[in-house]
């Protein structure tokens, strides 16, 4: 949820700068003020407080403090456009069904913002195994799993899954 912002700014005649940090969700028209008349060129921002999506981030450089206003300069950049994704995915677990003597478990994982990064399985406290999905990549927002599992069955199964971000869900069912 933390997400960091560095910059460098200078003035021409050494004038004193301070910033105003904005943001922006893609497709909207105005700009959120986080931070104003800073100094400082680092600014660590919590995005939990905004939902998920695509955004940027907008610098403004003022050397007003140092000047008149009437002949204050201001200098902006813009980010390119980065996700904010604080959402684990969803796990949609379909019932085991047995097929030539084999216990098979389907289910579907889904985010909202990234794609689908790793998926584990777990069961009867054993070690945790890593599982592909049907088209044998885990690199799409929805991924599709039939997962064979182990001869000694039943129990409970743990699935975890994680996003390109790194947020993670657990579940847990019956085998």
């Amino acid at each position: 949820g933390i997400q960091t912002f560095v910059w460098q700014a200078a003035d021409a005649n050494g004038d004193q700068l301070e910033y105003t940090v904005s943001y922006q969700q893609e497709g909207e028209t105005g700009w959120h003020t986080l931070r104003s008349g800073s100094e400082d060129t680092v600014f660590a921002w919590d995005s939990s407080s905004v939902p998920d999506g695509s955004y940027r981030i907008k610098i403004a450089a003022s050397d007003a403090r140092s000047n008149a206003p009437d002949t204050a300069l201001v200098g902006e950049r813009e980010s390119p456009v980065f996700d904010i994704d604080n959402s684990a995915p969803r796990i949609e677990l379909a019932a085991v069904r047995e097929e030539g003597g084999r216990s098979i478990l389907s289910f579907t994982v889904r985010d909202d913002q990234s794609a689908i990064q790793l998926v584990e399985l777990s069961q009867k406290d054993g070690g945790w195994r890593v599982v592909y999905p049907i088209d044998g990549i885990p690199d799409e927002p929805v991924e599709r799993f039939e997962v064979v599992l182990t001869a000694t069955g039943g129990g409970t199964i743990i699935i975890r899954a994680t996003d390109a971000l790194r947020n993670t869900v657990t579940v847990s069912g019956g085998g």
